[in-house]
């Protein structure tokens, strides 16, 4: 790909064709900055930008009545008349509009900061940001014109022409007017009044009259050298310094405009009541008056030859000395079909033969005598396509060749055409096509009863025009239609386009187009064969009635495409502003180049955040279900393998507002809450929880001791009898022992006894009950410790030793308590198998217990299991803690 600007005749040829928009009740046109048109119609103000056609009183307070003119200010602020006499002030950047004023005007003009109002019978001035009223101009029967600009006011009234500078008038012409018309101009005014055209320059104070100029409307300054005006459906062209009618007749298409306007590339527009269209923008037109049927055209000695029906002309003058030789004695006219530079002469051919014309000598001589249709040079021979006699061929030297072999091969004795392609040798016939190899080998190529016009061949694929079928491309062994004008006269190749000759207009195809397109300038001009000619980067033409310069090849740069406007749900958006909307709203972005002309072969690529290029069927971008984020929209056209740089547009998709940021900090405030509310109520079940334990445990330790109580007095019956009571006493004060057991360790196990002792005895029980072997090792001096820190370190011995017999399935429990400098030291393993995921996270009175006692001592209890086992470690310090109640007086074991 090639990029950046770049001059399209590197590319490929490009012909311009002029757009035109129908719309109804035109009145007048504007442009601003950015070269954008705003037309007043019936329906309010229009926008149009190439592509696109913009009402701006549906999204703005324009009214949207039937408006008449419209002036734009350098800062793009535009006042548009209503036929209603309103005046409406309307920012083009933004569309803010509001009412400037009331008048009887019928046409506005901007001075400088001032607007300029025609009414019936006076000039009046407002201010633009004071809107004083200041009359310039009153008391006359009729004021027919008014313009204004370059600092200057003129005005032609039913008495004479005034020229109003500050404010001030000062008549130039005194006379009586009875209609007429005024252009501005940056030294004077061009001025039509009484049946002749005038020119007032207030630099010399002198005025250049064209009396024989009888009706001038509607004048347009060009810049920098040309007045354009209308004379009934023609538009004609005068030089402005001496008013001499330069061309007349420039426009193609015969309309009746009411209005011309010159654009910001001077370019030449006319208005009329239902359209807008170009009149001269890079085709230029020049009216030729030879009353001829058809024409064609050569360049000769820096001059153009023009061939017609009346002879030969040099531009728009006849050639009278070579058609006087031409015509002979007796005839009129000679018919021109071709002239053609051949053997260091020129060669013309017509109705009545071929001639050579020595122009140097002014001399001419015949050298074919019967009816040339056509003519080719190929190689270093001229061919002559006749009506009746085939083709002929002479070389250099002017000496006939024969082609009798090729002749009697011939579908038809009438030649229309010869090419050669390649090797080949392609013949045009009133009956088809046939081709000839360098054997003189023949092939008919087509047949038919419609003539053979023409063939070309357009990268790697030929084409054929006939006189009858249109345009037919050959694919594999057949011709197939291209649809296209049905009678083609001529193919003209130019680079990658073939132009077609038609009695309707030029119309051009592509190597990529499937269909021929109208050059629109051209589509009511009748062409001939050798009706075209390259010259230079200029395609000239001459038709039935008109020269025309056709600019195929021209410098147009490929600058970055413009966002025109974008629409959404919101509305309209013209400002350049980045343009937010919401995730399940659209955008419709109208993108344009500013082409006035239609380009063949351009297109517009579109990429979102750097994504692939994406291409454009249309001028418009339609986006929707976009997720949430922030966009840049890159656009650029392209021409083949060339593209433009990019043109940026950013905008911004926001969120639901159930997922926007606001939403989201809501969320986080919410869960965050709810997570307290779930951690306040877990510690507060956790309490009540304890609490309910605690009342449980009392009522179980109630109900076991009242049983216990009532059981001793029955042991006590028993014992006192025979030696069944006695057994059976005995068996009840085991069942008294085992209930009363787990209420002894629960509180002040110890009673009174120290913890040494009591370890002694918890290492015997275990011994004589437990089915796994205890093992127990206690170094903790002499030294009576506190009450209550010896009772919690027994209790959790006491716990951490039943869970192992009762849990770990081992063969192997040892307890180690050592005192050491500043803390009690209690270590309890097991080779078990460790203790299950599943079973820590199950409350045991156990475990819960230890946990109680480590909190609070503030220390930490130590759980490490495996599959070789369990450990469980806590360090007590020496201290008493004074301020927490026992630990085991507020949970049972078991």
């Amino acid at each position: 790909m090639f990029s950046a600007r770049i001059i399209i005749a590197a590319a490929a040829a490009i012909i311009f064709t002029a757009k035109a928009i129908e719309v109804e009740h035109l009145s007048s046109v504007a442009q601003d900055s950015n070269d954008y048109f705003y037309l007043p119609s019936h329906e309010g103000l229009l926008k149009y930008d190439g592509q696109h056609l913009l009402n701006l009183s549906q999204y703005s307070d324009l009214p949207q009545d039937l408006a008449r003119d419209i002036e734009i200010s350098k800062r793009d602020i535009a006042f548009v008349l209503y036929n209603s006499g309103e005046i409406w002030k309307v920012n083009l950047k933004n569309l803010s509009a509001e009412k400037f004023a009331d008048s009887e005007a019928t046409n506005i003009e901007l001075n400088q900061d001032s607007l300029i109002l025609q009414e019936e019978s006076r000039v009046l001035e407002y201010d633009i940001q004071s809107k004083k009223i200041a009359v310039l101009l009153a008391g006359k029967d009729r004021i027919f014109d008014l313009s204004a600009g370059f600092g200057n006011v003129y005005v032609l009234a039913n008495d004479g022409l005034y020229r109003i500078a500050n404010k001030q008038s000062q008549i130039v012409l005194n006379e009586n007017v009875r209609a007429g018309n005024l252009e501005v101009t940056p030294h004077g005014v061009a001025y039509f009044a009484n049946e002749y055209l005038a020119y007032y320059t207030h630099l010399h104070d002198r005025v250049v009259k064209n009396s024989d100029i009888k009706s001038a409307e509607n004048l347009t300054y060009v810049s920098p050298y040309f007045i354009y005006f209308t004379d009934g459906n023609k538009v004609n062209e005068a030089l402005l310094s001496t008013l001499e009618v330069t061309r007349t007749n420039i426009n193609s298409d015969k309309n009746t405009y009411i209005s011309l306007f010159a654009d910001s590339s001077q370019r030449l527009w006319g208005v009329n009541i239902n359209e807008f269209a170009i009149v001269e923008g890079n085709t230029r037109i020049t009216s030729l008056d030879f009353g001829s049927e058809y024409n064609v055209i050569e360049r000769v000695d820096s001059e153009w030859w023009i061939g017609t029906t009346k002879g030969v002309y040099i531009y728009d003058k006849p050639a009278k000395w070579l058609n006087d030789q031409l015509i002979g004695d007796e005839r009129v006219f000679f018919e021109v079909t071709a002239i053609k530079h051949f053997g260091g002469k020129v060669i013309v051919m017509g109705d009545s033969g071929a001639f050579i014309v020595d122009i140097e000598n002014k001399s001419v001589n015949r050298l074919y005598e019967g009816y040339v249709i056509n003519a080719s040079i190929i190689g270093k021979n001229l061919y002559l396509a006749t009506d009746k006699e085939g083709l002929i061929s002479f070389n250099e030297n002017f000496v006939l060749d024969d082609l009798s072999t090729i002749n009697a091969v011939l579908p038809s004795r009438e030649i229309i055409n010869v090419k050669q392609i390649e090797d080949k040798l392609y013949i045009s016939t009133s009956a088809g096509l046939i081709s000839t190899n360098p054997n003189n080998y023949a092939k008919y190529e087509y047949l038919s009863d419609a003539k053979a016009t023409d063939i070309s061949k357009l990268q790697d694929t030929l084409y054929l025009a006939t006189y009858g079928d249109g345009l037919l491309k050959k694919v594999g062994s057949d011709w197939h239609k291209v649809p296209s004008p049905k009678y083609i006269k001529e193919l003209v190749e130019h680079q990658d386009e073939l132009l077609l000759l038609t009695s309707n207009g030029i119309h051009s195809i592509g190597s990529n187009k499937d269909t021929t397109k109208l050059i629109h300038e051209t589509r009511t001009h009748s062409f001939m064969i050798g009706g075209v000619k390259l010259f230079g980067n200029k395609l000239i033409a001459v038709s039935d009635r008109a020269l025309i310069e056709l600019n195929p090849v021209q410098d147009y740069s490929i600058t970055p495409p413009q966002v025109s406007f974008v629409k959404s749900k919101q509305g309209l958006h013209i400002d350049k502003g980045e343009v937010e909307i919401a995730v399940d709203d659209w955008l419709n972005i109208a993108v344009t180049s500013l082409g006035y002309f239609e380009v063949a072969d351009i297109n517009y690529e579109y990429r979102l955040n750097s994504g692939d290029w994406v291409h454009l069927a249309s001028p418009m971008i339609q986006l929707n279900n976009l997720a949430p984020n922030a966009y840049q929209l890159d656009i650029r056209q392209k021409i083949g393998n060339f593209v433009s740089d990019n043109a940026e547009y950013k905008f911004y998709v926001r969120s639901h507002w159930y997922s926007s940021p606001t939403a989201m900090v809501a969320y986080f405030v919410i869960i965050l809450l709810i997570t307290i509310a779930i951690v306040i109520y877990g510690y507060c079940w956790v309490e009540s929880f304890h609490r309910v334990y605690r009342k449980n445990q009392i009522k179980y330790q109630s109900d076991k001791l009242s049983q216990a109580v009532f059981s001793l007095e029955q042991v006590k019956v028993l014992c006192g009898g025979d030696d069944t009571m006695l057994t059976e006493g005995l068996v009840k004060l085991e069942a008294i022992t085992k209930a009363l057991e787990p209420m002894a360790h629960c509180n002040a196990s110890l009673g009174e006894q120290r913890l040494g002792s009591g370890l002694d005895m918890l290492q015997l029980q275990t011994t004589l009950q437990a089915k796994i072997m205890t093992k127990f090792e206690v170094t903790i001096g002499k030294e009576r410790l506190a009450e209550q820190l010896e009772k919690d370190i027994y209790s959790v011995v006491y716990h951490a030793v039943q869970n192992a017999i009762a849990y770990s399935h081992g063969t192997l429990v040892k307890v180690n308590v050592h005192k050491l400098r500043e803390n009690i030291e209690v270590v309890v393993e097991d080779d078990g198998t460790g203790i299950p995921f599943k079973s820590r996270l199950h409350f045991g009175a156990g475990f819960y217990t230890m946990r109680q006692i480590a909190k609070a001592y503030k220390t930490k209890l130590k759980i490490k299991t495996g599959r070789n086992g369990t450990c469980i470690l806590m360090n007590f310090p020496l201290i008493e803690a004074k301020s927490k109640k026992p630990v085991n007086q507020q949970v049972a074991s078991f």
